[in-house]
């Protein structure tokens, strides 16, 4: 659970919800300053031409840079010096001394694993909508976008590229989400608002839409309450990493697989297959939910 703060500073938690949003906005811009210096550096190449690099192999690694240096200053570093002005101990606040227990692993794990089959079938319900014909098209230029901007951030020749993918595009935005998302936003709202659903679904929902995802919007909106009720329950930021990695970490290892079968990077992010089995999972994971509840609220009686 969430607990109360001791060491909280007199600026209210629903300032800190919106400084947080500013801050953000802020930290991309100069996370993108910070990552087009680096490119410069690194190549030589005029900061203009960054955009024009992207996809091109030639750049791999400097893309890499580039992106994790944007995630750490749009949404770590936001979101840790937004802490710092509502708490003496801003890491405290944000759940990252909290201890997990072995039950509260376990349930992570086996509640994001059901999940994946939750957003999975999603997914696919979302290719299946009769949406309008403009709508359409406007989905299916972000799922391009997004799949060209992807793909230009991994290789998968080897082992030692797909670690690497794993760690730029599945452990930093982990690490960096999470601390924003739930660590930041959802923590604040809730301190404000004293209510389990509201900070979770608006969170959510902006969760969601920053991804820029037409077709992924109901996953990635299921994947957010998913990961807003772990920490919800759990007040354990780390619980919210390890699951929010585990779930980036197989995609990843899927598209590997998926290349080495012969497909291209955009061809297999691309792929429109799957089904409504999915969907089956959704009592699986509330049933997760209902006991890793009662098991912390357990190990938090016991520990009185």
């Amino acid at each position: 659970m969430i607990a109360e703060d001791p060491y909280r500073k007199p600026i209210t938690y629903s300032a800190g919800f919106f400084m947080l949003i500013a801050f953000g906005v802020g930290g991309m811009i100069l996370g993108g300053l910070l990552g087009g210096i680096a490119w410069s550096l690194s190549t030589g190449r005029n900061f203009l031409e960054l955009a024009d690099a992207i996809g091109n192999p030639a750049y791999l690694r400097q893309m890499q840079l580039v992106q994790t240096i944007t995630a750490v200053f749009g949404f770590f570093v936001p979101a840790v010096a937004t802490a710092a002005f509502l708490s003496r101990k801003p890491l405290r606040m944000m759940g990252f001394e909290e201890k997990s227990t072995g039950r509260q692993l376990i349930f992570s794990v086996l509640i994001i694993f059901a999940g994946l089959g939750v957003s999975s079938g999603l997914g696919y319900l979302s290719y299946q909508l009769p949406l309008p014909q403009n709508i359409i098209t406007l989905f299916d230029k972000w799922e391009s976008q997004y799949a060209v901007q992807a793909a230009g951030l991994v290789s998968f020749k080897n082992i030692p590229d797909l670690l690497i993918s794993i760690l730029v595009l599945a452990l930093v935005p982990a690490v960096c989400e999470e601390t924003f998302f739930r660590g930041g936003l959802q923590n604040f709202l809730y301190r404000s608002k004293k209510n389990l659903w509201f900070p979770v679904i608006v969170v959510s929902l902006i969760f969601s839409v920053v991804h820029l995802s037409g077709y992924g919007f109901l996953s990635r909106f299921a994947l957010g309450i998913i990961l807003g009720l772990l920490y919800q329950f759990t007040g354990n930021i780390w619980l919210n990493i390890l699951a929010h990695f585990i779930n980036n970490a197989l995609a990843m290892i899927v598209l590997y697989t998926q290349v080495h079968a012969g497909k291209s990077v955009i061809g297999a992010m691309s792929d429109r297959g799957g089904s409504y089995l999915g969907l089956l999972a959704v009592p699986v994971v509330v049933l997760l939910f209902i006991l890793l509840k009662k098991k912390t609220q357990q190990t938090l009686t016991d520990g009185i």
